[in-house]
């Protein structure tokens, strides 16, 4: 059985509580808004709690409808911290009614059947109310703009999208546009697609809305906002695609589907002529903006939109008047841990110089020299490699394109200063420039520690000077691998596990698929057998090279994959439920924070193992009804209460 079912059983009964649910068809909600989409085909679960009036729904493609309103009744309960269960639950469907009641047979919770309880029904009829009057498409089609408008809009947006401006920007890069005069909501925007995962323009009504969306400190549900993203011309609202075929309008690329859209809690709509004019200035502008402009902070644009001269003029607040490390901390924009090295460097050096002192001596004067703020203390600069340092560290503590603009500088005072062609190779989008960049600092770093690669093999993460080097060392491996050359990757990591033992850096983690798509399981295991951990990422991967070394029927595979699942379910139910979902900033060991972050890592040597997610998913099932066959036997040995 589930660990949350069964806690979910151990619950105390609220007699006063009743729960309804019920699975049924999404098209039902959505009416004919999703005909052509692979969610008509999907299932709608609903759990509603009548005595707290609380509401839980989710749409699924795939699951047998008893899992599914397990998984959301689950769900449900730890979204509300409900540490209770009701004294009944009403189903809309007889035969589910019976098998959830098999779940909580002798619990003291209730399984009924209604084929339209009250309540439920009346929570159903108002989602579906909602959904079909906001699901409709907000064609641009029909928004009132002119077929000259949006020929014009087409035109910038594919000259945008060829220009690939997100290669010089990111969206710590927050614009502010002075001319023409912004409409409502778009006088700040920021390019997408720094993160190659969208792309487009992302608008905002004040700098301040932008920096707590980022920072995630506003309600989601509550922001109004417009947003331009690329899309396939197969993801499109069906009238705007035949629009653009109908007349032959531009378009970049077959995935570079232009769609500037409002959205809002209760609406989403086409722009209005006016704000359609305005991005169409706005796209053609960037689209011809240089990277020396960018860097100037403010520039000025004049170009030709349906026969007329426009002006645009933009700027970046930010490199104008470049914030200092309190601004950005202040923004949410929280510091990297490597800015803090150079200061651990200096406590070491000075711990270094006076060896043999007392030991209360030596923390009274490093308290005398290190006490107070990062920010306020006094680096050295007497040489191009300290004004180097200090110019990579303030670039640490910056963000977007100030960062450049400071990595830049340090590297004319010390062309060979290994962070800062670090951080260089880091900011660039193209992989075979990475590659190059990041060799040149791992060359770097090699001829300025070739002792210690000598001397102290092993050990060089405690070294806090050679950690720039295993950086280096460490982005070349992952572009090299992101560029399809896995086994000279393999290599770069297979050294980098020799020069730092103790794998700081989690190396291991990312080789072991690595070997596995190379078919070297037998150094995945020496790998394995070197780092024993009780970890999930762990586990599972401990799972993946037994099954492979077995196949589905080994025991070694069966008890690894049963270790595994029992340390992190939800890494099965994640897989089950759908899509993976965002990617968290933290986790605890054993979390769904854990699990998502595991299903990324892992995901694409899993799928190169043929039947492994099968077997994983078939085990997961296997286990929960042995489980479950074992409480309830537990239970009649009992007897009654």
């Amino acid at each position: 059985m589930d660990a949350r079912l069964e806690r979910l059983l151990n619950y105390p009964v609220e007699p006063q509580a009743e729960w309804q649910c019920g699975v049924f068809d999404f098209s039902d909600l959505a009416g004919g808004a999703f005909a052509d989409s692979p969610m008509s085909a999907a299932k709608m679960v609903l759990w509603v709690s009548r005595e707290r009036e609380l509401i839980h729904g989710k749409p699924s493609i795939d699951g047998a409808p008893l899992d599914l309103l397990i998984l959301e009744l689950l769900e449900f309960t730890e979204l509300h911290k409900l540490e209770y269960r009701p004294a009944r639950i009403c189903v809309t469907d007889q035969a589910l009614a019976s098998q959830l009641n098999a779940n909580f047979a002798g619990s003291g919770t209730t399984v009924t059947w209604n084929v339209e309880p009250d309540f439920w029904c009346e929570v159903k009829e108002s989602m579906g109310e909602h959904m079909r009057g906001t699901m409709a498409a907000p064609s641009l089609a029909e928004s009132g703009c002119s077929l000259l408008q949006i020929h014009a809009y087409a035109e910038a947006a594919a000259a945008f999208y060829r220009a690939r401006p997100w290669q010089y920007l990111d969206d710590a890069d927050l614009l502010q546009v002075q001319t023409p005069k912004p409409p409502k909501h778009l006088k700040h925007v920021t390019v997408l697609g720094a993160g190659r995962q969208e792309f487009g323009l992302g608008f905002y009504d004040s700098s301040a809305t932008h920096w707590d969306m980022l920072a995630q400190r506003l309600n989601m549900d509550l922001i109004e906002v417009f947003s331009l993203t690329f899309n396939p011309i197969s993801e499109a609202i069906e009238s705007d695609a035949a629009l653009w075929k109908e007349h032959d309008f531009p378009l970049e690329t077959g995935d570079a589907f232009p769609q500037f859209l409002f959205y809002s809690r209760d609406n989403t709509r086409a722009p209005k002529p006016k704000e359609l004019e305005y991005v169409t200035v706005l796209l053609a502008a960037l689209a011809e903006t240089t990277e020396a402009e960018i860097d100037s902070g403010e520039w000025s644009k004049q170009i030709l939109v349906q026969g007329k001269k426009k002006r645009c003029k933009i700027s970046i607040p930010d490199l104008l008047a470049p914030p200092d490390r309190k601004v950005w901390l202040d923004r949410g924009m929280f510091p990297e841990p490597r800015g803090n090295e150079r200061h651990f460097r200096l406590v070491q050096a000075v711990i270094a110089q006076n060896e043999g002192m007392e030991l209360e001596d030596l923390n009274a004067l490093i308290n005398q020299q290190f006490t107070g703020s990062i920010d306020d203390f006094d680096y050295p600069s007497e040489t191009p490699f300290d004004r180097a340092e200090n110019l990579c560290y303030a670039a640490i503590d910056a963000h977007g394109r100030r960062r450049i603009q400071l990595i830049r500088q340090a590297l004319q005072e010390d062309p060979t200063h290994i962070e800062s062609n670090v951080l260089l190779a880091e900011s660039v989008h193209e992989t075979s420039h990475k590659i190059e960049l990041f060799r040149q600092a791992v060359e770097f770093g090699e001829a300025q520690f070739a002792d210690l690669l000598e001397t102290a093999v092993g050990q060089f993460w405690e070294i806090s000077e050679t950690r720039p080097l295993m950086r280096a060392k460490t982005g070349l491996a992952n572009s090299l691998a992101a560029d399809g050359q896995a086994n000279e990757a393999i290599a770069q990591m297979l050294d980098i596990l020799r020069l730092n033992s103790n794998d700081n850096q989690g190396v291991r983690y990312q080789i072991i698929p690595l070997l596995l798509s190379q078919h070297r399981e037998k150094e995945a295991v020496e790998i394995l057998d070197c780092y024993p951990e009780e970890t999930g990422n762990w586990l599972y991967l401990k799972a993946q090279i037994e099954f492979r070394r077995e196949g589905r029927n080994g025991q070694s595979a069966d008890k690894a994959i049963a270790a595994a699942i029992e340390f992190n379910p939800h890494v099965i139910e994640l897989l089950i439920a759908g899509p993976p979902p965002t990617m968290p900033e933290r986790y605890t060991l054993g979390s769904a924070e854990e699990a998502a972050i595991l299903i990324e890592g892992q995901m694409e040597s899993w799928s190169e193992t043929e039947g492994f997610i099968e077997w994983m998913c078939a085990r997961f099932a296997a286990l929960k009804r042995d489980s479950s066959k074992r409480r309830l036997g537990k239970k009649r040995k009992r007897g009654p209460r």
